[in-house]
């Protein structure tokens, strides 16, 4: 490790981070698949086990729905995007649901750990809002394999005392007045196409040889500006909290809204390079093809749930905004993303997670990327 780093990244400290996808606004609502409709279930086992993020489901809610419908809720805690496809490959057959992004199913699918949905078996797929993408991303070979349950973007975030004019680019995180100062995750799937974007790629899901040449030079120039990679909401909003970074990529608004929890002193922007956005979806794995596995998706999109989700963690959930405003207090809800689904021309900047070209290089390069060559 060269002199210049003040301290190696730490790739151990996982606590959370929100995944990436693809969504839409001002689309009907496409009627769910009955493809699979009327599917065989298999015994119920008394339990089910979810790969999710934290703060998509509260202990207190898992188990109040624990307390009522006498199965219990077993949840594991992904740190990155990487890893939940590993903790999904290594625990195949022994967890039933986990929650990543409509860019990843192929991936999973590929992997053979996809079990086919039945959403016909799902009511509560109404409460979804109309203007979702989703059902296409979902889709494999004419079955379905998940339903939608959140979604957000991946904006710029910076401390504001250290920008009195907010920064509109990627490019300030190469701005050498910030060396050691610059927070990005420690996940290539959500990092890399912000990259790419900042370098001018102007597809960072599908990119060339040329693109990927720039993505490399990015990472290399970008490499001195690191103090440490962030696994978290937690480790990215501590970073912030000591001072230890004044700029980044955000792993999701909720991190701001941490920070800004005892003041308004960080602020977020969607940089004029366009802005990764995500859905994560509820997906069905191996083995998961049981009635009690469908119960807890049906209550996952309920009203109250959703709500919930929203006020507690911040998030966007995937009901309307007027659904929303019936039931999350106004200033639980004027920090979520939901607000933006107000607003027609919203997401014409953002750029929607789709499934990368040429993972298997992405993977490369970010792993040099770590190791500093």
């Amino acid at each position: 490790m060269k002199a210049h780093y003040v301290r190696p990244f730490l790739t151990s400290r996982f606590s959370a981070v929100v995944a990436a996808a693809s969504l839409a606004v001002g689309v009907a609502l496409i009627p769910v698949s009955t493809a699979t409709a009327n599917t065989k279930l298999a015994a119920d086992k008394g339990s089910i086990t979810i790969l999710t993020w934290e703060g998509y489901h509260a202990q207190d809610k898992i188990d109040a729905y624990a307390k009522k419908s006498g199965v219990k809720v077993n949840q594991i805690i992904a740190g990155s995007v990487d890893e939940m496809f590993a903790k999904a490959q290594s625990m195949k057959g022994q967890i039933d649901v986990a929650y990543f992004d409509l860019g990843s199913v192929d991936r999973y699918y590929k992997a053979g750990l996809l079990e086919p949905l039945d959403a016909s078996r799902i009511s509560n797929t109404k409460n979804i809002d109309p203007g979702l993408k989703w059902k296409k991303d979902l889709t494999v070979k004419g079955k379905l394999y998940g339903l939608p349950y959140n979604w957000g973007t991946q904006p710029l975030m910076w401390l504001k005392s250290a920008f009195p004019t907010p920064p509109t680019s990627w490019k300030v995180l190469w701005d050498k007045k910030y060396t050691g100062k610059v927070s990005i995750p420690d996940d290539s799937y959500i990092t890399i196409p912000m990259i790419a974007l900042a370098q001018g790629v102007k597809n960072p899901f599908n990119m060339s040889t040329d693109d990927f040449a720039k993505l490399k030079s990015g990472l290399k120039s970008l490499r001195p500006q690191i103090k440490t990679l962030t696994a978290g909401f937690n480790d990215q909003a501590n970073l912030f909290s000591s001072g230890d970074a004044v700029v980044g990529y955000a792993q999701n608004i909720a991190v701001v809204n941490q920070l800004n929890a005892d003041g308004d002193k960080y602020g977020f922007g969607f940089p004029t390079e366009g802005t990764p956005y995500w859905v994560d979806c509820s997906i069905l794995l191996k083995g998961a093809n049981r009635k009690e596995v469908y119960d807890f998706l049906n209550h996952n999109l309920t009203v109250a749930w959703q709500a919930n989700l929203i006020s507690t963690a911040g998030a966007t959930g995937v009901i309307s905004y007027e659904a929303a405003a019936k039931k999350v207090a106004k200033d639980k809800l004027a920090v979520s993303e939901i607000t933006n689904l107000t607003n027609p021309n919203f997401f014409k900047s953002m750029k929607p997670f789709v499934t990368p070209n040429k993972m298997d290089e992405r993977v490369k390069l970010w792993s040099e990327f770590k190791a500093g060559y």
